[in-house]
Order: C-alpha cells, then sequence, then structure tokens
C-alpha cells in the first residue's frame, strides 16, 4: 500500500468534520441536526440533541385558592367555624420558574371581612421573590349556631331539650350568634324565638328572678341590726337588680335589691 492509500481515511474524516470544499458536498451534508462520522467504507449519520432546558412549571389558581384560605383561617380564628373562598381572578395557569415555591398573602389596603376581596400574592421561587400579582375572591364564612327546636315565648326559661346546634352561613363577622349551647341553657327570651332560626346574643337575657306581684321576704340591714318583712314586688326584676316592693305590713313601698330568688334586701 503506498502512503497516499495509507492517508486516505485520515483525508475523508477531516473533511467530514471539517466540511468539505466543493459546492456538491456542502449541498449533501446541509443537514441540520445531524454530523456525519465515517465507520468503514460507508457513512452513519448521527443525531445532535441539544442541552436540555429547564421547563417552566405552572402555578394554578387552586394553588392560589388554598393560599389565600390559608390566610383567612388565620384572620378568622375564634371567629367563624367554615372559611369558603371562589376565585374570580386569575382564572389561569401561571408560568412559574422551576424548582420550590411558596406563595406569601397578604390583604389589599384595608379590605377585611366577607364577600369580594382583593389579595396580593407575592410568588416565591427557589426561596426568592420572583414576582407579586392580585387575585380576586368571594369570601364566605359559616359558624355553628345555637338555634330552638321549637317556639319560645317571650320571658319564657330557656331549657337545654330547647336547643340544638345548625351550621349557618354568615353575611357579616359581626354576627353576634351564640355559638355555645351552654351560654343559652337557663336564660330567658328577651323576645320570642322562632324555631330553626339562629339566636342571637341580644335575644336572651338573665332570667327573672322575680316577677311583678310576687310575694317575697324583705331583709332590712344596718350596721349589726336585721330586720325582716313581707312584701309585694311592683316590678319583675334579675339578681342583682333594684326593684320596688310594698311593705304588706306598712304599706310604704321601698326600693331593694334582689339578692337570691324570692328575696330583696334594703341597705341602710
Amino acid at each position: 500500500m503506498t502512503p497516499r492509500h495509507l492517508y486516505m481515511p485520515f483525508v475523508l474524516l477531516t473533511g467530514i468534520l471539517v466540511g468539505p470544499c466543493s459546492a456538491s458536498a456542502a449541498s449533501a451534508d446541509r443537514v441540520p441536526v445531524a454530523m456525519r462520522v465515517a465507520q468503514g467504507p460507508e457513512l452513519r449519520a448521527i443525531k445532535l440533541v441539544p442541552a436540555p432546558v429547564p421547563a417552566m412549571h405552572q402555578l394554578h389558581p387552586n394553588d392560589i385558592q388554598r393560599s389565600i384560605l390559608r390566610f383567612l383561617e388565620q384572620e378568622m380564628a375564634g371567629q367563624v367555624r367554615a372559611v369558603h373562598a371562589t376565585m374570580v381572578d386569575p382564572q389561569d395557569a401561571i408560568d412559574v420558574p422551576p424548582g420550590s415555591m411558596g406563595l406569601t398573602i397578604t390583604p389589599h389596603g384595608l379590605d377585611e371581612g366577607l364577600g369580594r376581596r382583593t389579595f396580593h400574592v407575592q410568588i416565591n421561587a427557589n426561596g426568592r421573590p420572583w414576582q407579586t400579582i392580585d387575585a380576586t375572591a368571594d369570601i364566605g364564612a359559616s359558624v355553628d349556631a345555637v338555634v330552638p327546636v321549637r317556639v319560645i315565648k317571650a320571658e319564657d326559661l330557656i331549657e337545654a331539650e330547647d336547643l340544638t346546634i345548625q351550621r349557618i352561613k354568615l353575611r357579616e363577622l359581626n354576627h353576634q350568634l351564640a355559638t355555645n349551647i351552654n351560654d343559652v341553657i337557663g336564660k330567658s327570651a328577651a323576645r320570642a324565638l322562632q324555631a330553626n332560626m339562629p339566636i342571637r346574643l341580644t335575644m336572651i337575657k338573665k332570667p327573672y328572678a322575680v316577677h311583678k306581684g310576687d310575694r317575697v321576704a324583705i331583709e332590712a340591714r344596718h350596721g349589726g341590726l336585721s330586720i325582716q318583712a313581707s312584701g309585694v314586688t311592683k316590678s319583675s326584676g334579675e339578681l342583682g337588680q333594684s326593684i320596688t316592693v310594698a311593705n304588706l305590713d306598712s304599706g310604704k313601698e321601698l326600693r331593694a335589691k334582689i339578692v337570691a330568688p324570692g328575696v330583696v334586701r334594703v341597705e341602710y
């Protein structure tokens, strides 16, 4: 074999890697995704794979909704039983950088309570703030409220069997609804209470310890001296209230404090 024959494979390979000189060869090799490599007497095409580009992740409206709900649960802790949020905007997913992602929720200005609210949503990518968007949602809440199982007349004493608990949707946070059944038992109705309607704290009161026309014992104390007499109440009253009582012996009316059911006391 002549030296010329020895150099032919090297020349062929060099021509393939560096590029052909003739126009016809350039036309044949104008394939953007392949490189020709000598392999024996034939050429084999190898596809060049570009370096992978990290794919963007997506932030979905449901992700924002869950973060808003967690924020509201802290904001309304102790006021409601459950919080609800319906997303208004955004409705479409948002492209975010790959890697770890977190959201920081803050209310818009003094916006609070129920109804349509706007929140600032800071998107944190890989531990750093990346972008802040505004999200709008309709906010609702509910409580477990005390409701009567029957109609309760005004001034009637409320007992345990008169009550139950129902989940109630709220129109406002400052609802003043009774949520603890023990706060209602033993009270009297300040007005007629309808069945299955939530009881507001203003609808109940302490029960009367005495009623108008009741016969009561009147205690009069002065220093170490104590005198008792019988009397009749001129009005109804709760424990601790002062009412007018008529002394049955003298007919004199006086003001006395209700200290127990059927007992009033005059302090001198």
